[in-house]
């Protein structure tokens, strides 16, 4: 006489592990930028320039010199984010564990990490439109607004060209030189800005950071740019790697004065709900923010793209 076990299934225990959430590379993107609050649709960056002319010394009043008030439209585009989960799904899965006893089950029984988990979802989704969203040819959550990219490509006649190399790749045998290169071609009127960040992705930062190990420099112990960031050797550029411009093989250099992101309230994206709605019988998730990006001054961007 033997076992017949044919008609189980083999045993896995669901209930032994807590839940865990997939990491998420956080943005951080707004921590170099002027965020501007109170915007319901669009609001102007109000530009006030002047130029000086002097004159050689001498009797009477020759009126010279151009005082200039300009604006650039800061707008804004509204998003939101809807999802509903039907609680009793749960019942028919481990997750049945978690759940209250009865059958009104009217809460998530893995509501925190739920919730840690959207609010760092939308930080991911927003730190991605900042620099990549395209409303015009953008694909998925990248049509929703444009970004920083959109707007300075824009700009084309404008921005400072910093690949004056025609690099057609960026590698560890050049990055140095590329990033060396953005630096030497920051206008003249800001290149003693205490705020100059150039901005990559964190490939691009990786492989920066890889080469200057391997020129061995004296001073490159190994530590700087440990949260990768770093002033870059000699200058009063901090080279950011932000998650935003991942997969694009583009630089962006420029204070961080120049570049402005606007919302209406500042905490909007953070600021989610979730509720049970008694009239689906269902837990619903409901998130509703603005945002938008401009330049202040065009000319003040170093950019370099392949």
């Amino acid at each position: 006489m033997s076992l017949d076990v044919s008609g189980l299934s083999v045993y896995t225990d669901e209930n032994k592990m807590d839940l865990i959430k997939k990491s998420i590379l956080e943005g951080r993107t707004m921590d170099f930028v002027v965020i501007q609050p109170d915007i319901k649709t669009s609001a102007n960056i109000n530009i006030f320039d002047s130029n000086l002319v002097a004159q050689a010394g001498s009797c009477g009043f020759n009126a010279d010199g151009t005082t200039t008030l300009s604006t650039r439209n800061l707008a804004v585009s509204p998003i939101k984010i809807n999802e509903a989960i039907c609680v009793e799904t749960l019942e028919s899965y481990y997750t049945q564990t978690m759940m209250k006893k009865g059958s009104y089950q009217e809460e998530l029984p893995f509501e925190k990490i739920y919730a840690e988990q959207k609010a760092e979802k939308i930080g991911d989704m927003l730190e991605s439109i900042v620099w990549k969203g395209d409303k015009a040819s953008g694909t998925g959550n990248m049509a929703l607004a444009d970004g920083l990219l959109k707007v300075i490509d824009g700009e084309s006649g404008s921005v400072v060209e910093g690949n004056v190399s025609s690099a057609t790749s960026i590698t560890g045998a050049n990055v140095v030189d590329l990033v060396d290169d953005m630096v030497a071609n920051v206008p003249a009127d800001i290149i003693d800005a205490d705020d100059l960040v150039l901005f990559v992705g964190y490939e691009v930062y990786r492989l920066y950071a890889k080469a200057l190990m391997q020129a061995n420099l004296f001073h490159y112990r190994g530590e700087e740019g440990a949260d990768f960031q770093q002033n870059v050797p000699g200058t009063n550029v901090k080279i950011v790697a932000v998650k935003g411009l991942n997969g694009s093989d583009r630089m962006i250099l420029t204070r961080k004065a120049n570049l402005y992101v606007g919302v209406d309230l500042l905490n909007d994206a953070e600021d989610f709900k979730i509720f049970y709605s008694q009239d689906n019988d269902e837990v619903r998730f409901i998130s509703k923010f603005k945002i938008g990006v401009q330049v202040a001054f065009p000319s003040l961007i170093v950019e370099f793209s392949i």
